[in-house]
C-alpha cells in the first residue's frame, strides 16, 4: 500500500492511496483517486498537483506511471498542464456546481433521511422475493460449488478482448453506438438463426427473435403479456426462483405440479383448467432431470387439446458433453403455441446477460414494444461483440472447452460423492454443471452452507427452489463450472466432514 498527501494547494485536501494487490492497474487507481477528488470538490479549478517526480517518489512507482495517469486526465479534461509548473485542476473540469445551500446541507451531515411513508405510497412491492444467494466475493473460497459463475481458466479473455475492439472499430461504430430503438443487432440475430437454433432443431426467421437481457428478462417480459390475475398457470416443483417471484407478481393461480426422472408430471385435470404452463424440459431446474420424447409428445398434445401455451426455458443447451442433447420441445411445435427462451451467458459469462425470445411475430412484436418501453434495448457494444465471438469461430471453441473440462470436473465430483456414500443425488444425463443433491431427511441445507463456509466450501441451499411457505430443507446444489477439479475430492471430504460434525451433535442431544 502507498498514500501520499498532496503538496501546495492540495495538501489537506487529497489522499492518494494505492492497492499494489488490486487488480486495477496502478496508473488507473492515481485516475480515480484524482478524478474522485475533483468530482467531490476537494480540489477546485486551478489548484495544482504535486509534480510527478514527487508523487512517483512517495507513492513508490515509477514516474512514467504518473506522467501517463496524468496525461490521461489532460486528454478527458480534468488536468490541464501548467510550464513549469507540472499539472493544475482545469478550469473547464466537471465539477459539479453547488448551491451554498447545498453545500452547506452536505457538509452538515449528507442527504437526509426521506419522511415519506412509503408503504402507502407504493402499489406494489417486490422485495418478497427468494433469490438464490451468491456470494460476491465466492472467488476468496478455495471450493466454490455454486452455479452459473464463470472460471476464469476456462474464458477466452484475449480473444474476447479482441472482439470487444473490433466491435468498436469505425466500421462497427455507427451502428453499435447508436439507438436501435425497436431493433436488435442484425448480425447477432443471424448468428441466432444460423448458429444456436439449428442445434436445438429450431427454424426461426429473424422477425420471430427478440434479444433480451439474459433468459430472465425473457421470462419477465413473457409473463408481463401473457398473465394477469384471472390466468392459470402451472410450474415445476422444484422450479427457478426467480420465475416464481415474478408469476406471483402477476397472479395468484399458481399450480406447481411435481417433477420425477422425467422432468414435470403431467395432470391433465389441472392442465386442462391452465392457460399457460412454464417447463425446462431438457434439463429440469434445478434437478437437472431430461423429459422423454414420449412425454414431450403427450403435453404437445395436450397444449393442443386444452389451448394451453408452453414457455420454454431451454437453459444449459450447449453442455451436452456426454451425448447429444434432446432436441427442443419448440422444435416439435407445429401450431406455434411454444415460446422459446434461450441465454448466451451460460456459455459466455453470467455478466454478459443476452438472451432470447423465439416465438410467432405477433408475439414477438409485443414483446419488443415492451421491452423498449422498459430498456429500450440490450447495449449495441455487448451484442456487437457476441456476435463477433460467434462469427470468428471463439463461441464453438468456448463451447469445446468448457465440454471437456467439465466431463472431467463431473466425473470427479461424481466419484468423491460415491467415496462417502452420504446423498443421493441426479444429474443430467448429457452433462450440465451441476448436481441436485439429496441429504438425509434431518439435514437442514442451510445450516450445512454456514458451516461448510467456515471451512471454505460453499453450497446453495435448495429450499428456495420450492414454495416458501413450507419447503424442504434437505436438498441442496453443488455445481463443478467454477472449481477446478484437483479441488473436488477434497472439498468434498471437507463437507461430509461438516455433515458428519452435525449428525453426531444430533445424536448426542
Amino acid at each position: 500500500m502507498g498514500q501520499i498527501d498532496g503538496d501546495d494547494a492540495m495538501q489537506d485536501h487529497i489522499i492518494i492511496t494505492l492497492d499494489h494487490a488490486s487488480d486495477i492497474s496502478l496508473q488507473a487507481q492515481i485516475r480515480q483517486s484524482v478524478v474522485e477528488a475533483i468530482l467531490a470538490r476537494a480540489i477546485l479549478p486551478g489548484d495544482k498537483l504535486p509534480s510527478s517526480r514527487a508523487l512517483a517518489s512517495q507513492l513508490k512507482v515509477s514516474r512514467n506511471t504518473v506522467i501517463l495517469a496524468y496525461q490521461a486526465l489532460v486528454d478527458t479534461g480534468y488536468l490541464q498542464p501548467r510550464e513549469r509548473s507540472g499539472y493544475m485542476v482545469s478550469e473547464d473540469a466537471p465539477v459539479s456546481q453547488l448551491s451554498h445551500l447545498a453545500s452547506d446541507r452536505l457538509e452538515a451531515g449528507g442527504a437526509p433521511d426521506s419522511v415519506i411513508d412509503w408503504d402507502s405510497k407504493l402499489v406494489q412491492s417486490c422485495t418478497d422475493i427468494h433469490p438464490v444467494q451468491k456470494p460476491l466475493n465466492w472467488r476468496e473460497y478455495p471450493y466454490p460449488f455454486i452455479y452459473g459463475q464463470v472460471d476464469n481458466e476456462l474464458f477466452p479473455m484475449s480473444e474476447w478482448r479482441d472482439c470487444a475492439r473490433q466491435a468498436l472499430g469505425m466500421r462497427n461504430f455507427g451502428t453499435m453506438v447508436g439507438d436501435f430503438g425497436m431493433n436488435d443487432d442484425p448480425m447477432l440475430v443471424n448468428y441466432i438463426c444460423s448458429r444456436s437454433l439449428p442445434r436445438r432443431g429450431i427454424k426461426a426467421r429473424p422477425e420471430q427473435i427478440l434479444v433480451t437481457l439474459g433468459a430472465q428478462n425473457a421470462l419477465y417480459l413473457v409473463a408481463q403479456l401473457i398473465v394477469d390475475g384471472q390466468k392459470r398457470v402451472v410450474i415445476e416443483s422444484p422450479a427457478y426462483p426467480d420465475l416464481r417471484d415474478i408469476l406471483r407478481q402477476r397472479t395468484s393461480h399458481i399450480t406447481e405440479l411435481p417433477v420425477d426422472d422425467g422432468g414435470l408430471v403431467l395432470d391433465e385435470e389441472v392442465l386442462r383448467k391452465s392457460d399457460s404452463v412454464f417447463i425446462t424440459p431438457s434439463h429440469q431446474c434445478p434437478t437437472t432431470c431430461t423429459m422423454p420424447a414420449s412425454r414431450r409428445r403427450a403435453l404437445l398434445d395436450l397444449a393442443s387439446q386444452h389451448d394451453l401455451l408452453i414457455i420454454e426455458d431451454d437453459y444449459e443447451f450447449e453442455m451436452n458433453f456426454l451425448e447429444a442433447a434432446t432436441p427442443a420441445l419448440k422444435s416439435q411445435d407445429d401450431e406455434g403455441r411454444v415460446i422459446y427462451v434461450g441465454s448466451l451467458s451460460k456459455s459466455v459469462f453470467p455478466g454478459l446477460r443476452l438472451g432470447y425470445l423465439v416465438a410467432p411475430e405477433g408475439l414477438i412484436a409485443e414483446a419488443r414494444a415492451l421491452r423498449h418501453l422498459i430498456l429500450r434495448h440490450p447495449p449495441g457494444h455487448s451484442q456487437r461483440t457476441l456476435a463477433y465471438f460467434m462469427a470468428l469461430g471463439h463461441y464453438d471453441a468456448q463451447i469445446r472447452r468448457l465440454r471437456r473440462h467439465l466431463a472431467g470436473r463431473r466425473a470427479a465430483l461424481q466419484s468423491a460423492m460415491d467415496d462417502h456414500g452420504l446423498f443421493t443425488q441426479t444429474a443430467s444425463h448429457f452433462g450440465g454443471t451441476s448436481f441436485w443433491v439429496n441429504g438425509p431427511d434431518w439435514l437442514d441445507a442451510g445450516d450445512l452452507a454456514v458451516r461448510a463456509r467456515d471451512e471454505g466450501v460453499l453450497i446453495e441451499p435448495g429450499d428456495v427452489f420450492f414454495q416458501p411457505e413450507k419447503p424442504p430443507l434437505n436438498y441442496f446444489r453443488l455445481s463443478y463450472s467454477a472449481i477446478s477439479t484437483d479441488r473436488i475430492a477434497d472439498g468434498v471430504a471437507r463437507l461430509a466432514a461438516v455433515i458428519d460434525g452435525m449428525k453426531a451433535e444430533r445424536q448426542v442431544s
